[in-house]
C-alpha cells in the first residue's frame, strides 16, 4: 500500500511553528507510516531542523509575512496541486484565512485547531539539538565563564512579534543595572549584536535560535516577552527556567504565556507577567526574582484579561473574503471558552461596522497612490 501523502503548512512564526511540531508528532501517529511534508517560511527553516517527524521540507518564498493575499493564492495553488495528486491531505495550522477564527486569545489553542482531530500526544514543542550546536553552546559557556556568576540572566528583547515595548536602551540600562552587584550575568538575546564594556552583560546574537534554547541549561531566569525565544525555552531540548514576562497588553495578537499554560494544563507558578511599563516596577520585580520569585510572582504577577478586541480586526479579515461561517466559527470558539461575554459581542460587532469605512478608505489610498 503506497504511504499516504501530507502537507502541513505552517509558514510563520518561529513560535507558532514550534506549536505546530506537537501536530506533526500527530499526524505520524494518526497516519502510520505517512510522508510528511512542512511547507514554511525559510526565515523559520530552523525550528524543524532534524524533527523526527518531519520527512520533507518545502521552503516558501512566495508569501510574505501578514500578506493575506498572498497567502490565499498560496493555499488556492496548493488545492490545485493536491487534485492533480501531489499529496493526499492538506493541513493548514497557519493563522491566516479562515483560520483566523480559530485565535481565542491563545496562539498554541489556534494553531492546533488547524488539525481539527483530537491532539492526543505531548503538546511540548519538539526541537532536536545537533552535536554542532552543543559544542557551539558549551563553547559560549566556557568563553563567558558563565560558571563563575550566581544568576545567569537569558533576557529576550526586540521581538518581532509586537510583544515588548522595551527598547535596546532600555534592554541594556536594565542589564547594567543587573550586573552592576558582580554576581549576576545578562545575556542580551536577539538578532541585534550588543557591544559592552562589563562582561557580565554578553551579547547574545552570535548563538542561533536553536542553540540559545540549549543554552538556557546554563541560565537561572529568563526575562521574556512571549516570543520565539520564551517559546523556545519550552522546547524539549531546553531547560524551562522561571520567567518575568515583559509584555505589551495592547498588541494586537496578545499571547499570554500564564494564559497559555493554564490552558493546557500546565504548572504556571514559574511564569511572572507584567504588562505596566514603569521602569522602576519591572527591576523591583527581577530582582526580587532573582532572591524570592514566589514573593515575586505574589507580589507582581497579575493576569492579562481578556479583551477580544483582536476579533474586531479577524472579523474584518474575514468579511473582506465573504468568510461569513468562519465569522460564526470565531464566535461560537470564543463563547465555548470565555462563555457569553458582551464585549465579545460588541468587538464582532465593530469588525462588520468598519467594514465599509475601511473597504472606501482602502479603495481611495490605492487610487492616490496609482494617480502618483
Amino acid at each position: 500500500m503506497t504511504a499516504l501523502r501530507i502537507l502541513l503548512v505552517q509558514l510563520f512564526s518561529n513560535g507558532d511553528c514550534l506549536y505546530a511540531t506537537a501536530v506533526a508528532r500527530q499526524i505520524k501517529q494518526d497516519f502510520e507510516n505517512c510522508h510528511l511534508t512542512w511547507a514554511i517560511s525559510p526565515s523559520c527553516r530552523s525550528m524543524i531542523d532534524n524533527n523526527p517527524y518531519v520527512d520533507e521540507v518545502m521552503e516558501v518564498t512566495t508569501v510574505p509575512k501578514n500578506s493575506e493575499a498572498a497567502f490565499n493564492r498560496f493555499i488556492k495553488d496548493l488545492k490545485t496541486r493536491k487534485k492533480k495528486g501531489e499529496w493526499d491531505k492538506i493541513i493548514v495550522t497557519h493563522i491566516m484565512g479562515a483560520n483566523q477564527a480559530n485565535y481565542d486569545g491563545c496562539i498554541r489553542s489556534a494553531v492546533m485547531r488547524g488539525y481539527r482531530f483530537p491532539l492526543t500526544v505531548a503538546i511540548q514543542p519538539i526541537l532536536r539539538l545537533r552535536e554542532d550546536e552543543f559544542r557551539s553552546i558549551r563553547s559560549f559557556v566556557a568563553e563567558h565563564r558563565l560558571v563563575e556568576y550566581r544568576h545567569v540572566i537569558l533576557f529576550e528583547f526586540a521581538p518581532l512579534s509586537g510583544q515588548s515595548l522595551i527598547t535596546r536602551e532600555q534592554a541594556i540600562d536594565m542589564a547594567q543595572q543587573l550586573a552592576a552587584s558582580g554576581n549576576v550575568a545578562v545575556i542580551l538575546s536577539s538578532a541585534q549584536r550588543i557591544t559592552h564594556a562589563n562582561p557580565a552583560i554578553i551579547d547574545g546574537s552570535t548563538l542561533t535560535m536553536r542553540e540559545t534554547a540549549g543554552l538556557t541549561h546554563h541560565c537561572s531566569l529568563l526575562l521574556g516577552c512571549s516570543s520565539g525565544l520564551t517559546w523556545l525555552s519550552t522546547a524539549d531540548c531546553a531547560n524551562l527556567l522561571p520567567m518575568v514576562q515583559l509584555l505589551n497588553p495592547d498588541t494586537p495578537w496578545l499571547n499570554s504565556v500564564a494564559r497559555d499554560f493554564k490552558r493546557f494544563g500546565l504548572n504556571a507558578s514559574g511564569v511572572i507577567e507584567l504588562h505596566e511599563n514603569a521602569a522602576e516596577k519591572k527591576m523591583e520585580c527581577i530582582q526580587l526574582a532573582l532572591i524570592d520569585f514566589d514573593g515575586a510572582r505574589k507580589k507582581y504577577h497579575r493576569d492579562i484579561p481578556m479583551n477580544f478586541r483582536t476579533s474586531k480586526d479577524i472579523v474584518y479579515n474575514l468579511l473582506c473574503y465573504f468568510r461569513f461561517g468562519a465569522v460564526v466559527k470565531h464566535l461560537r470558539i470564543n463563547r465555548q471558552v470565555h462563555g457569553i461575554r458582551p464585549d465579545l459581542y460588541f468587538n464582532v460587532l465593530n469588525g462588520f461596522l468598519v467594514l465599509i469605512p475601511r473597504l472606501i478608505s482602502n479603495l481611495f489610498r490605492k487610487r492616490i497612490l496609482r494617480s502618483s
